[in-house]
């Protein structure tokens, strides 16, 4: 009897996983040789209210780890907070001259400073006014439904989201930010299921000109 119980769960547990995963919409990233593209931002344009319900602002992390930003792209709604702690044992002056939220902080190890609200929606470039090889990036979105990709260069999107359109934005795309319709979408399934988004990206410039990727994110 236990046995046929335990036989039973795992069946509902598989079908219950079998389920989630067919209610997703996949999308894959790629750039112009094919290759997937992580932390690509997928903003959606929805068209169904109940998918726009406004929650309240939550509360982010952008560290400093080994001289890097962890995460390296951080994705937040308009008006939610970010907290930046400083993970390394050295001192960061952090900062960013992007008009979405210009701002400096000088952190030190163990010493925390107030998050920042970032209300305005756009790419807020960060770089480090010691540590000129640092730079990160925080997407402000303004629409609720918003994914970014992962190692794949993939993202699932809940079936229940109706959409008009998706913007892209990926650091090294040429042009920043790609807008696309549902309709361009739909005819890019590829034999996987996924609809395919491809995008013409640069080589990453060297991590020592803060300035020139601060200019080239159209800032």
């Amino acid at each position: 009897m236990i046995n046929r119980l335990l036989n039973t769960s795992s069946i509902v547990i598989t079908l219950l996983v079998l389920c989630t995963q067919a209610s997703a919409e996949s999308f894959l990233v790629q750039d112009q040789h094919g290759l997937p593209l992580k932390n690509a931002v997928l903003e959606f344009s929805v068209t169904n209210p109940a998918a726009e319900a406004v929650s309240p602002p939550n509360t982010l992390i952008m560290d400093q780890v080994d001289k890097l930003f962890k995460p390296e792209v951080l994705v937040i709604h308009q008006g939610d907070y970010v907290n930046f702690p400083n993970s390394d044992n050295i001192r960061h002056h952090v900062y960013s001259f992007s008009s979405v939220k210009p701002f400096e902080l000088k952190l030190y190890s163990g010493k925390s400073k107030a998050p920042l609200q970032f209300d305005v929606a756009g790419v807020a470039v960060l770089g480090c006014n010691i540590h000129d090889s640092m730079i990160g990036y925080i997407y402000i979105a303004s629409s609720t439904q918003v994914l970014m990709t992962n190692e794949q260069g993939i993202a699932r999107l809940a079936d229940t989201v109706a959409y008009d359109s998706v913007n892209v934005w990926h650091a090294s795309s040429v042009t920043r930010l790609t807008n696309m319709s549902y309709e361009d979408l739909s005819k890019s399934k590829n034999n996987n299921g996924a609809l395919v988004i491809n995008l013409v990206v640069e080589a990453p410039e060297p991590r020592n000109t803060f300035q020139s990727i601060f200019k080239k994110n159209g800032q």
